[in-house]
Order: structure tokens, then C-alpha cells, then sequence
């Protein structure tokens, strides 16, 4: 309010006028910050293990609580959104905290299915043991969810591109351990190549008796982080991997957690032909690193194909190295980045 009196404090006409002007585009503003949706930006990288091509973020702050299957599920779809086999989370260890409460029921599922028969040539252990480096505090913890948004207990490829991404953002040396559903994983970054070692597979079943189609031979059963069931063809090329994959995938002998199912043809002394159906993702895969780990294993103690063994998949070449007693067991291969993004979550919830 205005006073013109005489002797009062008097403005100008001119200052008037501005502050006339400048009281209705603060008015403005601010109706417009009230309709304005505050957006938040997600960073993440997008990554190419042999194929498996996965959306990693840095979840060090928290970001994600890994309750947002919905979220997650979304983000994976092909074609509407960023698109990919799965989502890494890179995350700080926090002491006592161990694997998540899913992914714990999960294995603990996977641990009830003891399989009395052990192979001729010595017992698979009932459990990993832990690899010689356990007494190390590992870099970092490593959480997966397939495409389906449920987080599961492992995924090699996935490994082998966390250690990438780690190592190329300063989180860890190029020969690192870290966590993976409380079991430690040692990894080594060499150039474009990972090689990760394995936990010792377990859970070896030679003749689960599952196969019911003519033109294969089953090789078994054996769990190298997730469930896997392998079976030999004459060529991988010719085999229908969407219909037989989601038939052995929720066969009876493999419930209630079902398993991957992998398609192998030899192809020389040490040399496979790859093929997998991934559960979680729910179809075909370019490569699958635990799958290809087990396609050795099975393979090995089948056919006496000796390690190192070359797997050829539809997404680039692995080696898998190993020793008969499956001591050390490690899966080397090229990973990629990508590109680096940026989106709106609220595009996507």
C-alpha cells in the first residue's frame, strides 16, 4: 500500500508500474510450478555379456529396495522401453544383511531337491564351498532379476558384466570378489574378456529320467547357481528351443522351481554347440553363462570331453576351464558396454 501524503515516502510512477509487473509474473510462475510434475532421472548402463545384454545401475545410494518387479519387468520389455535379458544391481555389502529373503527361499527350495544319485566318479557336494579367497572382503554385492522382474540367485554372464562395469568405473581392481546371494565370486578383467570362477556345482542328477521326445539324449540335471537341465542333439540348429524349452523348463521332475533347459551338440573333441531357454526370461536367450557352465559340466562327466571346453552360443564364443573334481571352475568370455542412459521414472511407473 501507497502513501502520497506530504512528507510520507513516495515512489515514482515508473517503480510503480514495475512492481506492478513483477508481482504478476511471480503469480505466473508459481501456478505454473504447482501444474509443473517434479521428474526424476535414473541413470544406467546397458551391457553385452556374449549376448546376454543386461541394465545395470549403480544402486549404492539405494536407489531401488528390489521390491519393484513391476518396474523392473517393465524396463526389460523389448521394443516399449530400454530392453534386455535382466536388471544388475551394484550395491555396498552391508554386514549381516546376506542374501535377499526371496532369493534365499529360492535356493533353499533349489537345496530341498537333494538328488540321492551321484555320479560313479565321486559326489557332487550338497552345497558350494566357498573358494580359497572367502577371508577377502568382497568389493561389492551383485543382485539379479530376470526379465520377469523376480530376482534371481545368479547369472554368470551377468557376473562377468558387473566385474566389467566394476572394474572400468573404478569400484574395483581388475582382479576382484564380490557377492552374489551370499556365495563370493572372484573375477578377473583382462581387455574386452572376463573370466569368473565358478561356485562348485551341485546338485548332480546324470538320469533324472524327465526326457519324453525322440532325436535326444539326456544328459542330466546339475545346478551351477540355477537350475539346469541339458540335452544332446545331433544339431542345435535344428531344434524347436521355444516349444521344447518351455515343456522342460516346467517339467513335473523339476518342480516347484522349474530350470533352464539347454540344447548341446558336440562339435569336436572340446568343442559345443549351445542353445538355452532361460527361465525368468521365458524364451530363448543368446547365451546363458551358467548354462554354459553346465553344458560343460554335464558334457565332461558324459562324454569325457576334457576342460578346457570352447561353447559356441548364438550370441559369441566362451570357454569354460575346469579340473575333474570341479575345484575350480571358471567362465571366461567378451563383454561389451553398450551405451550409457538416462530415463524418467515416471514414464514407467
Amino acid at each position: 500500500m501507497f502513501c502520497w501524503q506530504k512528507n510520507a515516502l513516495t515512489f515514482s510512477p515508473a517503480f510503480v508500474i514495475f512492481l506492478f509487473v513483477f508481482n504478476k509474473c511471480v503469480q505466473l510462475w508459481y501456478a505454473q510450478f504447482l501444474n509443473t510434475k517434479i521428474t526424476m532421472r535414473i541413470r544406467f548402463t546397458k551391457l553385452s555379456a556374449t549376448g546376454n545384454d543386461f541394465i545395470l545401475f549403480d544402486n549404492r545410494d539405494g536407489i531401488f529396495r528390489g521390491d519393484e518387479e513391476k518396474l523392473f519387468r517393465t524396463l526389460c520389455t523389448r521394443r516399449v522401453a530400454i530392453g534386455a535379458d535382466g536388471i544388475l544391481l551394484i550395491e555396498q555389502r552391508a554386514e549381516g544383511r546376506g542374501q535377499s529373503a526371496k532369493s534365499g527361499e529360492r535356493r533353499a527350495e533349489g537345496k530341498e531337491q537333494r538328488i540321492d544319485e551321484r555320479h560313479a566318479l565321486g559326489a557332487m557336494p550338497s552345497a558350494p564351498s566357498p573358494p580359497p579367497s572367502a577371508l577377502r572382503p568382497p568389493h561389492f554385492t551383485m543382485r539379479y532379476f530376470n526379465r520377469d522382474g523376480r530376482e534371481s540367485e545368479m547369472c554368470g554372464n551377468g557376473a562377468r558384466a558387473c566385474a566389467y562395469y566394476a572394474f572400468h568405473h573404478g569400484l574395483a581392481p581388475a582382479e576382484m570378489q564380490f557377492e552374489v546371494s551370499g556365495d563370493l565370486y572372484h573375477a578377473v578383467v583382462s581387455g574386452k574378456k572376463v573370466r569368473l570362477r565358478m561356485q562348485k556345482p551341485w546338485d548332480l542328477n546324470l538320469a533324472p529320467h524327465a526326457l519324453e521326445d525322440a532325436g535326444m539324449e539326456e544328459g542330466g540335471y546339475v545346478n551351477t547357481g540355477v537350475p539346469h537341465y541339458v540335452l544332446f542333439v545331433a544339431d542345435v540348429n535344428q531344434v524347436e528351443v521355444a516349444t521344447l524349452g518351455v515343456k522342460y523348463r516346467h517339467h513335473p521332475a523339476f518342480q516347484p522351481a522349474g530350470t533352464n533347459v539347454n540344447f548341446v551338440s558336440i562339435a569336436g573333441r572340446s568343442n559345443l554347440y549351445l542353445r538355452t531357454y532361460e527361465r525368468g526370461v521365458e524364451e530363448e536367450t543368446l547365451a546363458c553363462g551358467t548354462g554354459t557352465v553346465a553344458s560343460a559340466v554335464i558334457t565332461h562327466l558324459q562324454k569325457q570331453m576334457p576342460f578346457p571346453i570352447h561353447v559356441t552360443t548364438r550370441g559369441g564364443e566362451l570357454m569354460v576351464y575346469g579340473d575333474p573334481e570341479f575345484k575350480k571352475l571358471e567362465l571366461e568370455g567378451e563383454v561389451r558396454l553398450v551405451y550409457d542412459g538416462e530415463f524418467e521414472l515416471e514414464n514407467f511407473i
